[in-house]
């Protein structure tokens, strides 16, 4: 008796076996891939909907991560003097907060004492309606407070980590789900 799993595994045998057979005529050319290769090689491995795979050129409202803080929200402005490595704002797409809640995250280096980083995030996320929610975590290189808001399902996490490669900077991490 044949099994649904043979009868589903057999075409990818066959088509391993063929792949196999029809390898390079010479060793140069083994080393080397075509181009019809390579694009399919990268469609093959761009998951669905990402915007890599795609040929349209990024908009302004782009989901790639940029250092554009503008759509962020005001409570979520760099800290002073700081330099903005990274920064983004997406619709949440997972499970029940699938368009509900929107995905934020800033981060960026400043050289700046830790405490004065959380202190200035603190205010600024307590005047928009955040208060902390649960323990502060300190370790020998990092610290990480998590905010909730009082009226909505928003979470954000400030995290402040030591830059390995520049002793006098710190990394500040400012991410999580907002309801717009």
């Amino acid at each position: 008796m044949v099994t649904r799993a043979t009868v589903m595994t057999l075409p990818l045998a066959a088509a391993l076996a063929l792949a196999g057979c029809s390898g390079p005529v010479n060793e140069a050319a083994e080393g080397s891939s075509t181009a019809e290769e390579t694009q399919s090689a990268a469609a093959a491995s761009t998951p669905a909907g990402s915007e890599t795979g795609s040929s349209e050129s990024p908009s302004k409202k782009s989901d790639a991560a940029s250092t554009d803080v503008e759509d962020l929200p005001n409570y979520l402005k760099p800290y002073p003097d700081s330099t903005v490595l990274s920064s983004s704002r997406t619709k949440a797409e997972n499970g029940a907060d699938s368009g509900k809640l929107e995905q934020v995250s800033l981060v960026m280096s400043a050289e700046a004492e830790p405490k004065d980083i959380l202190k200035y995030y603190s205010k600024s996320l307590k005047k928009a309606g955040f208060e902390t929610y649960g323990d502060q975590i300190k370790t020998k290189s990092a610290q990480v407070v998590n905010f909730r808001h009082k009226d909505n399902e928003s979470l954000l996490v400030v995290t402040i980590a030591k830059d390995p490669s520049e002793k006098a900077n710190s990394i500040v991490t400012v991410g999580g789900n907002i309801v717009p």
